[in-house]
């Protein structure tokens, strides 16, 4: 049988490892410094005076534009970069680990643990952005702490409250493979908990456990976006009176859509789409890269199903 090429997983890792790069090296590849402001000035335009303000549209001079506030918007996606892709990847590893190690150590129980299954069940049907939204409102608006003390809240909060979903699905994978012959062996000739969970099923669970966490990636955006949408930004939001204005102080993605979402009905819908462009390259790399593991995984698995 022809083996078919796998474009999504070759697309989803090239863009994945840009995104990378750029959350690395963002900060350095900026244009401008992160509070460069361009000022109204005055300039000869074929023999007459003219007023130069912003938002500027994209050019040579700003690639990518201003906002009305003369801020480059090329310098402030880079400057957001690291905060964008290294706390998703901090909260879907956190995700994984407390979720694993749960599921794991319940799903290898002889009895079925009702009590945890009635947490999965109840936990399935809560919309994690509630309870982030009522934890962060308090703090995240024009905050006396730190962006360091805030980010950390933001990824230990999402980590704790996304773990029990990661917890079931791999418990219920657990469950299924305990149940195979090799592991019956083992434990009949006398193998512990843990050589059974770290010899015979962890390893038959790893292509599932990168496939969680680069969802769990996907996730997080997510819940970073519908936060960004009701002026909650990760590591802090700035909130101006008179008219009421919410600026990103990290100037995560997301938190770059909120403030702009109002310019999407306006002249100047660059402002507002140039970091929904950015923020859903994001989201569609790791949503391919899942979708090519998926298709990876399969046509292996269906070529050699004894393994």
């Amino acid at each position: 049988m022809r083996k078919r090429f796998n474009w999504a997983l070759w697309l989803g890792c090239i863009l994945v490892v840009f995104l990378v790069i750029i959350g690395v090296a963002g900060p350095y590849l900026a244009p401008y410094d992160v509070d460069y402001q361009v000022k109204v000035r005055s300039e000869m335009v074929n023999g007459k005076q003219v007023i130069i303000s912003p938002p500027l549209a994209p050019s040579s001079e700003h690639l990518l534009g201003t906002d009305k506030w003369g801020y480059d918007l090329l310098t402030k996606l880079l400057h957001g970069a690291p905060y964008t892709i290294f706390i998703t990847l901090m909260i879907a590893l956190l995700r994984l680990l407390m979720g694993a190690w749960i599921g794991l150590y319940i799903g290898i129980l002889d009895k079925q643990q009702r009590w945890w299954i009635a947490i999965e069940n109840a936990w399935g049907y809560m919309p994690i952005f509630i309870p982030v939204y009522f934890l962060l409102k308090g703090i995240n608006i024009n905050p006396e702490l730190p962006t360091f003390t805030l980010v950390l809240f933001f990824i230990v909060v999402v980590a704790v409250l996304g773990t029990p979903s990661v917890a079931a699905s791999i418990r219920q994978k657990t469950e299924q493979i305990k149940e195979s012959q090799y592991v019956l062996a083992a434990t009949s000739l006398g193998a512990g908990r843990d050589q059974i969970i770290f010899r015979h099923i962890l390893p038959h669970l790893k292509e599932h456990l990168v496939i969680v966490l680069v969802t769990e990636m996907i996730a997080t955006m997510t819940l970073m976006g519908l936060l960004g949408i009701f002026g909650l930004f990760v590591g802090g939001t700035t909130m101006y009176y008179d008219p009421v204005e919410y600026h990103s102080t990290t100037h995560e993605w997301a938190g770059l859509l909120g403030t702009y979402r109002s310019f999407v009905y306006t002249n100047y819908t660059w402002i507002f789409l140039i970091p929904l462009a950015a923020y859903m390259l994001a989201i569609g790399s790791f949503s391919l890269l899942a979708k090519g593991l998926r298709d990876k995984f399969e046509q292996t698995y269906s070529r050699t199903p004894f393994i």
